[in-house]
């Protein structure tokens, strides 16, 4: 019996554990604390002293990150189609990519709208570049990747399509980390909203890889056999010269 109860607080008590870092890992660096109590509108976001250099920043970095994110749905729906893949963490993680970006891409379609229609003049110097509070407006809620050690995956069974599709999209998600951190970089990219967006890409897709990686480590067979081609990674149309086919980034400045 006491045995019993023991168990019983070991499993309270990771499971409080595992909702707060799932919680944690849910929260947006753009917004954060949307509820569906909250009225469903959005505010202007606006930049003080918007200029050509600025806008080509914004432009450059929706034109790469948004056929980017187009890639990874579509990347997301093969492996689905394809019914290979056994592993409930990565079907989870696949579940929440496809989720997730596809509202990001909404985000920069909308930003990109703004972009379109800014009209300079000496007098206005703060320009509307985005739209805070889309996701509430939208009632979009963040899916949460499945934490990388659980006591509910133990029996997690990897295939060699989970692997291949997890080397594939780690790829893929480091491509967007070098497009995220350049515009973080770049002294021209100065839209707020962007900036935490990249932020968000930075934190989330950084979590995703080390689940990738540990899902990899635990397949049964030989991971090292399993290759990925070019053509298994879409949307990287000029980011391939930072890749290799091994499922690592050349090291990049």
């Amino acid at each position: 019996m006491a045995f019993s109860k023991t168990k019983l607080i070991f499993t309270l008590s990771f499971l409080s554990m595992t909702a707060a870092v799932t919680s944690a890992q849910a929260q947006s660096v753009i917004e954060p604390d949307y509820t569906h109590e909250k009225p469903l509108a959005s505010t202007a976001w606006y930049v003080p002293q918007f200029s050509e250099a600025n806008k080509k920043a914004d432009l450059d970095f929706i034109i790469g990150m948004r056929p980017h994110h187009a890639g990874a749905l579509s990347m997301v729906n093969d492996y689905f189609k394809d019914k290979k893949g056994t592993s409930v963490r990565l079907a989870a993680l696949a579940r929440g990519i496809k989720h997730n970006q596809s509202f990001e891409i909404s985000m920069l379609d909308k930003i990109e709208h703004y972009m379109q229609m800014l009209k300079y003049s000496k007098d206005a110097y703060f320009k509307k570049v985005a739209d805070q509070g889309l996701a509430q407006k939208n009632e979009f809620i963040r899916l949460p990747m499945p934490p990388i050690q659980s006591i509910f995956y133990y029996n997690d069974h990897i295939s060699e399509e989970d692997v291949r599709f997890a080397k594939a999209m780690i790829v893929h998600h480091e491509g967007a980390l070098i497009m995220a951190q350049d515009y973080l970089d770049n002294p021209d990219a100065n839209n707020g909203y962007l900036r935490q967006m990249c932020l968000d890409i930075l934190r989330d897709q950084k979590q995703e890889i080390a689940l990738m990686h540990n899902i990899i480590k635990q397949y049964k067979g030989d991971a090292d056999a399993v290759k990925i081609t070019p053509d298994m990674i879409h949307g990287m149309d000029g980011m391939m010269h930072h890749m290799n086919m091994g499922g690592s980034m050349k090291h990049h400045h």
